[in-house]
């Protein structure tokens, strides 16, 4: 069985991102089961912690599946310039999909974090929700989203706990931890990175969780990721058969969620 490294390894980003199937179906988790659907959500809060000019240029990386654009659509400020980006063509086609109804201009670009194309007054703010961990280069691409002083980087993660009793699960049955994005750039790792590079750093948590009723998307979530590769019809039917007894017992499986943002001012 390969060990965690392999797993997380470029090439399987890659392959993970092609087309926006795999995200999609973590994304169907917590849109179905977090319980902190205030105000929209967490979409809506980390559009809360931006500020920014009413004419703002705006760079998102790694934009994936355009969730973020679409709960805000409402609240974009009609001077924003927003660039869309990814890192993989098959999401970047997505993004152009999805944001099409959107009454806001878009640009859209194929680009790497690590070498971004643009001269160093090109924006005022840069997003990058949930994908930095992935970055194989981290202070590279920092010192590339510091592109002018005064610029902020909104970078959304998660904290060491997000989702520890279904990682323990995985690792109980399977034999492998769900995920290791919190170690490459999560809410205290990711602080770490960023303090070098930017004047200031801060970190702002979305107090959120997870009550699982139904079985069927936690499997559907383990095999949208890397580790479903590797995990055997008998080890998934293991973890099923545990969280229907929780459910059954319990009324919901219930995993924490340690989520939240970075804001980091150059």
């Amino acid at each position: 069985m390969p060990d965690d490294a392999t797993i997380e390894s470029r090439a399987a980003i890659r392959e993970q991102y092609k087309t926006p199937a795999n995200l999609n179906a973590r994304v169907r988790l917590h849109g179905r089961f977090s319980t902190n659907t205030t105000r929209g959500g967490i979409f809506s809060w980390i559009f809360d912690q931006i500020v920014a000019p009413q004419n703002a240029r705006v760079l998102e990386l790694g934009s994936g599946t355009p969730l973020f654009w679409r709960a805000n659509q409402d609240r974009i400020p009609p001077g924003w310039r927003i660039t869309l980006s990814d890192f993989s063509e098959g999401m970047l086609a997505e993004v152009r999909t999805n944001v099409a109804a959107i009454a806001h201009a878009f640009a859209f670009m194929q680009i790497d974090a690590q070498a971004l194309p643009f001269d160093d007054h090109s924006f005022d703010v840069v997003i990058a929700n949930h994908m930095l961990y992935h970055v194989p280069d981290k202070p590279r691409a920092l010192r590339e989203i510091r592109l002018v002083p005064g610029t902020r980087c909104y970078a959304a993660t998660m904290g060491h706990s997000n989702m520890r009793e279904f990682t323990a699960m995985t690792q109980r049955f399977i034999g492998i931890s769900m995920s290791r994005a919190a170690e490459q750039f999560g809410l205290e790792t990711g602080f770490d990175y960023m303090r070098p590079v930017f004047s200031k750093v801060e970190v702002r948590r979305f107090d959120d969780a997870l009550e699982v009723t139904e079985t069927q998307p936690l499997i559907d979530y383990i095999e949208s990721t890397r580790i479903g590769r590797y995990a055997t019809a008998a080890q998934k039917a293991a973890v099923k058969e545990y969280a229907e007894a929780e459910i059954r017992a319990k009324g919901s499986l219930h995993i924490a969620k340690d989520t939240g943002i970075l804001i980091a001012t150059a």
